[in-house]
């Protein structure tokens, strides 16, 4: 009973991944109800079993050609994911960076030869000749680094080799993807080349806090028990067709092995980053340069303020639109009953009357808008509300990612967690 449910499961992430599919299936019934409608008033039984047999056996053509689902049982599970298996192996690519002896994967997204990854395999590389990749059938191979983002942890490789000898892996739609949808990981954990390992998606929604101040979290990680260790970082996570929802990029482990906690962010949000770090070398990002604390009613207390919710502007970037346009973060430091912090002379309350209550609100609010936009920010100074008016720039590079490679500054147990 338990693995018909777990099949029935499989079965309906396959036809919702099945283009035309669901809408054969829906026209099929439609055309038997119409029959049925016609043959209402005959009393031929053969004529309504007719009808009835044909909806049945259309039902059934569409299963069949959507996978060869005919069968719901173990072996056919089994089979499919095999098949999978031996679709996209050749779309895996192994990446080394000697230098750091790290090891990682990438998966083939274009026919150009372009390589999706994660930032963190490659960040410790010193040049181009420093990656080292491979790809089934065809060993090791030139590549460069086309560029990275180390918001979104995606990094594009691009590699010399002719479109006819590429494998090109599909991506799926990742608004379809469901908890309990069959989840299939291939990469080269430790080192282990195109290992597959499966499970399911045991949640969707998370969020990664990001590792930039000024950057919006990344939302919508899809959350795995497929087993993943250091080295499956940048390669595919699939779907029950075979089709890339996910680049793998962490894992939560204590020892830093697989404890069935596996993430991966969203092959649109990584497509997305990837085809502008093509077209541009980096990620374009509209940027304010404010970074605070949120107010909550203790601190609002300590400090005198008359608001309860906010943020209290600790820091300024330099020469940022937030610097221009005057705002303040202070000096001095403020005693308080559990220790010490930053005097913030401004608190940002709203941006076009949105309203902020932390800096996760305040960088996606900034994130809505387009370089050259500009924005109305709602301020309390010295006990007054007050309006004033930014025109958003472009994230410096030096801070933002580019086509130099740049230090880790995540720790060395970030370093684990990212299974990479």
């Amino acid at each position: 009973m338990q693995n018909a449910r777990r099949e029935s499961l499989a079965l309906s992430g396959h036809l919702r991944e099945c283009e035309g599919c669901g809408a054969a299936i829906a026209e099929l019934m439609h055309l038997a109800r119409e029959k049925g409608r016609q043959e209402h008033h005959s009393d031929d039984s053969s004529t309504q079993h007719a009808v009835v047999m044909m909806g049945l056996a259309g039902i059934l053509a569409v299963m069949i050609l959507a996978g060869g689902f005919l069968s719901w049982s173990p072996q056919t599970t089994e089979a499919a994911v095999a098949r999978i298996y031996q679709q996209i192996r050749p779309a895996v690519a192994n990446i080394q960076v000697q230098s750091a002896g790290a090891t990682g994967s990438g998966i083939v997204f274009d026919k150009d030869g372009y390589i999706l990854t994660s930032y963190h395999v490659v960040r410790d590389a010193q040049d181009d000749q420093n990656i080292v990749v491979g790809l089934p059938g065809l060993a090791q191979v030139p590549s460069k680094l086309i560029g990275y983002d180390s918001v979104a942890d995606v990094a594009v490789l691009q590699v010399d080799v002719p479109s006819d000898r590429l494998t090109v892996a599909r991506f799926g739609d990742v608004d379809r993807v469901r908890v309990g949808d069959r989840a299939i990981a291939v990469g080269n954990p430790f080192g282990l080349s195109h290992t597959l390992t499966v499970g399911h998606i045991s949640a969707m929604g998370r969020r990664f806090k990001s590792n930039d101040p000024y950057v919006p979290d990344i939302e919508g990680v899809l959350q795995t028990d497929a087993a993943m260790n250091p080295g499956n970082s940048g390669g595919p996570l699939l779907n029950a067709s075979g089709h890339v929802i996910g680049i793998n990029t962490r894992i939560e482990s204590p020892s830093g092995g697989s404890a069935g906690l596996g993430f991966a962010i969203p092959s649109n949000t990584s497509l997305e980053v990837a085809r502008e770090i093509i077209a541009r070398g980096y990620v374009q990002r509209p940027f304010l340069g404010v970074s605070g604390r949120p107010i909550d009613s203790g601190l609002a207390q300590d400090l005198n303020l008359f608001v309860d919710q906010g943020l209290l502007v600790q820091q300024v970037h330099p020469n940022s639109p937030a610097a221009y346009a005057g705002l303040k973060a202070g000096g001095g430091l403020i005693p308080l009953a559990y220790g010490e912090m930053a005097e913030g002379v401004d608190v940002i309350l709203s941006i076009d009357e949105q309203p902020v209550q932390n800096q996760s609100d305040l960088n996606r609010l900034v994130a809505q808008h387009a370089i050259g936009d500009r924005v109305t920010l709602g301020i309390l100074r010295n006990g007054r509300q007050l309006v004033v008016e930014v025109t958003l720039t472009e994230r410096p590079l030096n801070d933002s990612g580019g086509q130099i490679l740049r230090a880790p500054t995540e720790s060395r147990e970030r370093q684990v967690a990212g299974g990479g």
